[in-house]
């Protein structure tokens, strides 16, 4: 199997948060256990970096709607949506604070339609 390309990140800002490549991917409900970390640059793209606040792990998303994964060193590839979301939500049940039964429901929902 051959090795997946990967892009150099480079941070362009950490003024002005960007919450709608967030909002396209998870929704309205789901965007509240989030905070918008950074916006960098990946292939091009301005892309936003967001951390959960229970599992403190991160989603990177392009303006573009393209899903990046970190690999060391500063750099990025591409991933598929259901593993960018069963990444960050991780063992999410486990941690504090716990999702309540509205985030449960969304987050299913959510991981129906990244399946389908």
């Amino acid at each position: 199997m051959a090795p997946k390309h990967t892009f150099a990140g480079e941070l362009s800002q950490y003024d002005k948060p960007n919450w709608d490549p967030l909002i396209d991917l998870v929704g309205v409900h789901l965007v509240r256990w989030f905070m918008w970390m950074h916006e960098f640059e990946v292939d091009a793209t301005p892309t936003h970096a967001y951390k959960h606040i229970a599992t403190r792990r991160y989603l990177h998303i392009g303006e573009d709607g393209r899903l990046f994964g970190y690999v060391p060193r500063f750099r990025y590839q591409v991933v598929e949506r259901e593993q960018a979301l069963d990444e960050v939500f991780f063992e999410w049940e486990e941690t504090v604070p716990q999702p309540d039964e509205a985030a449960l429901a969304a987050l299913e929902q959510l991981r129906r339609r990244a399946a389908s």
